[in-house]
Formats: structure tokens, sequence, C-alpha cells
């Protein structure tokens, strides 16, 4: 069963070094996902309220873990966009997401950035140390890829939030609105931001056969991880 609005664990007491949650240039990422819209109603309706189309754009993401899914089994996303490298860390510490279609993330952006983090969270060789690049710790924590796929995005902005409609080339679509916030503290409101814009452009809720990109890509092609956050009750079986 999906569970609605689920939370996360959190990972502090894992950064053993630096702390990863007082890492400058980190933000918390509130977001929730629909049904996928008609885009062009949803296009008339966002400027109908004020709001705009910002940009159409097509990227490539994949995402990397270890062979055990160390990195997954805690609901931690190792991504690399294109050329740009992104690890997505849960923040809450009162339940885990459970497939739910509300997520919240602290980012830590940039190669430099996640390099640090990610030889704070897995065994890594200290031979290089400071000196080491993310080439390096991949190699050396033996992260490989298990999802790589496209997507085309229309981005809109409207009140506070961020709306992307995408379609991914495995065939699934989705919306997302999205608002940033500088620490938990703004968690709260960025959630009722997102309700309220949710409701003024008619977002209809994701049904049981539907979920987020990187959910259905798991659940259709990496057996393995799917069964990792199964175990581990972040996704569910369905």
């Amino acid at each position: 069963m999906r569970a609605r609005f689920a939370r996360h664990l959190l990972v502090a007491a894992s950064l053993s070094r630096r702390g990863i949650a007082s890492m400058g240039g980190t933000m918390i990422e509130v977001e929730r996902k629909f049904a996928p819209p008609d885009l062009v109603q949803l296009a008339r309706r966002v400027e109908e309220l004020g709001g705009k189309r910002v940009s159409e754009a097509s990227f490539t993401d994949v995402y990397f873990d270890t062979p055990d899914c160390a990195l997954t089994r805690r609901d931690i996303w190792l991504r690399r966009r294109d050329d740009e490298w992104e690890l997505k860390l849960p923040v809450e510490a009162d339940a885990k997401r459970s497939g739910g279609e509300r997520t919240v993330f602290r980012e830590v952006e940039g190669a430099a950035a996640v390099n640090e983090a990610l030889r704070d969270l897995l065994p890594v060789s200290s031979a290089c140390e400071d000196l080491c690049v993310i080439d390096d710790t991949l190699r050396d924590a033996a992260l490989a890829p298990f999802a790589d796929f496209a997507t085309t995005r229309s981005k809109f902005a409207l009140g506070g939030c961020s709306i992307d409609a995408d379609t991914a080339s495995f065939g699934h679509a989705v919306m997302e609105i999205e608002v940033l916030c500088a620490d938990a503290s703004g968690v709260e409101a960025a959630e009722a931001e997102i309700a309220r814009v949710a409701d003024l452009v008619g977002a209809k809720p994701l049904t049981s056969a539907l979920g987020g990109k990187l959910e259905t890509y798991i659940r259709r092609h990496a057996p393995a991880v799917l069964q990792a956050l199964v175990e581990e009750g972040i996704l569910s079986r369905k």
C-alpha cells in the first residue's frame, strides 16, 4: 500500500567525520508527485494564475550504488544528471518513505561536496584522503550505475513552487511540485504551499499504478534494488 505523506529516516548519526547536515551549500527539497497533466491545460492554468512557463529541457539521469545497495538501503540517492553530481539525503526522523508520493530530502550538489559526503557514508580507502576526486571514490566504494534514463521536462513557476511535467525515456510520465527551503523549519510551510498550488492547478493524485520516475524504473528494470528497498521498508512490494 502506498503511504501518503510518509517521512524519512534521519541519517546524520552515520556521518562520522564532518557531518553532512552542517555542510554549506545544501538545501532541503520538499516535493510531491502527481499524475501526469495535460500540458496545454496546465500551461493555460498557470498563466491564468499569474505564473509562467520557465523552460523546456532534456537531460539524462544515472543513479549509482554499491553491489549490496549500501546507499539505497538508507534511502540515500546518488545521481549524475548529465555532468552534474547530486546526493539526496533523508532529513526527517519519524518514518521511512514507503513509496509515498511526498518526499523530503537534503540535497548535496557538485562533485566536490558529493565526494566529501560519500567518503563519510561509505567504507573507502583513506590513502588519498582530501586529494581524492569523485572518480576515486566511485572506484574505491565499488559504486556502479543501476538506473539510466532520459527525461523531457516542461518547467513552470507558480507562487513559491516549481512545477515539473516529466516524460521519461522508458515511457513513464509524472508531475512534480517542489519547494526548496534552507532548513527543516521550513518544511511545513513548503508542504502547505505545494498543497495550495496543487489545488489551484487541479493536480490529480497518483494512483496505485503510478509512481515517480525512479521508483517506476526500479520496479521495471532493477529487481535487486527493488528487493533491497522492500526489505528495508522503503518501498512496498505492491
